[in-house]
């Protein structure tokens, strides 16, 4: 392999990303409201005293703490790929500074 490597930035196609892992990130966070809103809504007639119950709030409970986990994974993506974004465009910048 040779040592020289050529990176080529599309910076519309970075933003093009990230724009979708925005939308992806706030329908699934639209998608889980409803969801967990229709599962309250149609167990509400069980008793907080019953073991079934109490095992689908501990379930519910871990299902909201891992699917924060994938919601925050999507935030972290899009601000990475926004760090990418402006490192690239500082890179440019001291590129065509060099040329002058």
């Amino acid at each position: 392999m040779s040592g020289n490597r050529t990176l080529v930035y599309h910076a519309d196609s970075v933003e093009s990303i990230r724009s979708d892992v925005r939308t992806a990130r706030e329908a699934l966070q639209t998608e889980l409201d409803s969801m967990f809103t229709a599962v309250d809504g149609q167990l509400s007639s069980w008793s907080e005293s019953t073991t079934s119950r109490q095992a689908e709030r501990v379930y519910q409970r871990d299902l909201r703490d891992r699917l924060g986990g994938v919601l925050a994974a999507l935030d972290k993506l899009e601000v990475a790929l926004g760090h990418a974004k402006e490192a690239a465009e500082r890179a440019e910048t001291r590129n065509v500074a060099l040329m002058d």
